[in-house]
């Protein structure tokens, strides 16, 4: 038998016998997200579950790791889809490209409450997926322990008693950091924010380089008090005994994530149902699961047990205004 003929007769078996498929190219999607590892989780069973016949490749990157990968990447990136990209990183990258993420204007904008979009008169490059508060997670049995009370406002953490019992996320490195940092800086006035930070500085512990890591950190009874996202503050209170969540009646610092598609990659097979997916059906259940707060005009009810309500909001200054954000990390000297 002629080799060619020999390599057709084993394509033909391998098809037959159902092997051959594992050699086909099947459609993939790749989303880059900055979201936790639970969130993760549920978008990967949804998305594989709506997309059976479609290779979905979610890529798990830190707040400025992400940013500098698509920064880096351009058009070429192997990212398709991003979700959790920080709102002022999403606008320093368009700052750069403004046309590196597809136009989303056919996308019905009307389902957003007006708090989160203030950007959308100038574009519509990407759109919310979630908006995320910050408060405190305390391990009472280490304040216990020590005698010590538990700290109800924010100059409370200032208090000498906590020296090195705190942990937040570097706002350099982390969103929620950021929000942190900003939260006091807006409230408190500049000076006094940044005064805030570097009375606080001999309380921290560590600075860590992912936002939910303090929060970890308190369950495991590392530190005493972390700053991390209220939702997973109230799901650890939930899970483990000694541990108690704090929001401050001053209100709560916040940030808000998005999501679109790489300019181009939205002609890929899939791409685009993938995203009208994740638009439209999936990212409403995931904010009730996840992170409940407000931004849809429909909102769904919370679904996380004791989840708070009722607390104050901070007006956060700089939201879309990527240099305000570098004028205040210039600033940052921990």
């Amino acid at each position: 038998m002629k080799k060619g003929a020999f390599l057709i007769l084993v394509v033909f078996l391998l098809g037959v016998l159902g092997i051959g498929s594992a050699f086909a190219a099947s459609e993939r999607v790749v989303i880059y997200t900055a979201a936790e590892d639970e969130r993760i989780a549920y978008l990967q069973e949804k998305l594989d579950a709506q997309f059976p016949d479609v290779e979905i490749v979610i890529q798990s990157l830190g707040t400025g790791q992400m940013l500098s990968k698509l920064q880096a990447e351009g058009r070429s990136s192997d990212c398709d889809i991003f979700y959790d990209l920080e709102v002022v990183n999403a606008e320093i990258i368009l700052n750069a490209d403004p046309d590196l993420f597809v136009e989303l204007s056919d996308y019905d904008f009307s389902i957003y409450d007006a708090s989160v979009t203030g950007y959308t008169e100038r574009h519509h490059k990407y759109a919310v997926n979630g908006k995320t508060y910050g408060a405190f997670l305390v391990n009472t049995k280490i304040l216990e322990e020590k005698g010590l009370d538990v700290p109800a406002t924010y100059e409370d953490m200032l208090k000498p008693e906590y020296a090195e019992l705190i942990s937040m996320p570097n706002p350099k490195s982390s969103g929620t950091g950021y929000s942190y940092y900003n939260g006091m800086v807006t409230m408190m006035g500049q000076d006094e924010g940044l005064a805030y930070f570097e009375a606080l500085n001999p309380n921290i512990k560590e600075y860590t380089t992912s936002g939910s890591a303090p929060a970890k950190a308190a369950v495991r009874g590392d530190v005493a008090i972390a700053y991390g996202l209220l939702w997973q503050c109230v799901n650890y209170a939930n899970e483990n005994e000694g541990l108690a969540v704090i929001v401050p009646e001053q209100g709560l610092a916040y940030d808000l994530f998005t999501m679109g598609m790489i300019s181009g990659h939205e002609e890929k097979p899939a791409v685009k149902d993938v995203f009208t997916y994740l638009y439209n059906e999936l990212n409403k259940p995931q904010c009730a699961l996840f992170n409940p707060d407000i931004i849809y005009t429909d909102m769904p009810a919370a679904e996380i047990p004791n989840y708070p309500t009722g607390f104050g909001e901070i007006t956060m200054a700089g939201m879309f205004d990527f240099e305000y954000k570098q004028d205040l990390l210039d600033q940052w000297e921990y």
